[in-house]
């Protein structure tokens, strides 16, 4: 949340103009009725009434601009700033996390890149963890990398779990079919 105090005091001075401006507004519609003035002069007053809730509006649009909100729901990291430090729009506050979905990257050699089929399930662990994650395939790469003959896969984790923090080295497990003449 950024400092909005003086667009607060603005909403209030506009809130109070906008009760005695309708209350003008009132008076000179009672007056208009039994002729003590002119159309004119009661529909500049509606215009001020109008003027008033209009730059509220306004006010009320920059306030929200002072409260940061994410375009999802996730896991925040350590700020980078202090409170009272200015910022400009392109100062990064922090990193945000999506925890509900993570996505896994990994490379595999060129002679297994033909099993690698999107919706095909394969299963990782991480450092420190014996616990096996699965996650499914998404997309490959359209090529070979040249410089390590290898192909890149993305997998999308299935049950996202608040230990699997992004970055990590994983062990992707990729079943690669069964040979039962095979030890």
């Amino acid at each position: 949340k950024l400092y909005d105090g003086d667009l607060q005091a603005q909403l209030q001075k506009l809130r109070i103009q906008l009760k005695t401006a309708e209350q003008t507004a009132a008076r000179y519609e009672a007056l208009l009725k039994i002729g003590g003035v002119s159309q004119q002069e009661y529909d500049l007053n509606v215009l001020a009434v109008n003027n008033i809730k209009a730059d509220i509006n306004i006010i009320r649009t920059n306030i929200a601009r002072t409260s940061l909100r994410a375009p999802f729901s996730g896991k925040m990291g350590t700020s980078t700033i202090t409170p009272g430090a200015y910022i400009s729009p392109t100062t990064i506050i922090t990193t945000l996390r999506k925890v509900s979905q993570l996505k896994l990257e990994f490379t595999v050699p060129e002679k297994y890149s033909t099993q690698m089929k999107p919706g095909s399930l394969i299963h990782f662990t991480i450092e420190n963890n014996n616990t096996s994650y699965g996650a499914k395939i998404t997309a490959t790469e359209n090529n070979i990398t040249a410089e390590t003959r290898s192909l890149k896969v993305i997998a999308l984790v299935n049950k996202a779990n608040a230990q699997l923090i992004a970055g990590s080295f994983a062990k992707v497990q990729i079943p690669l079919g069964e040979n039962n003449a095979a030890l």
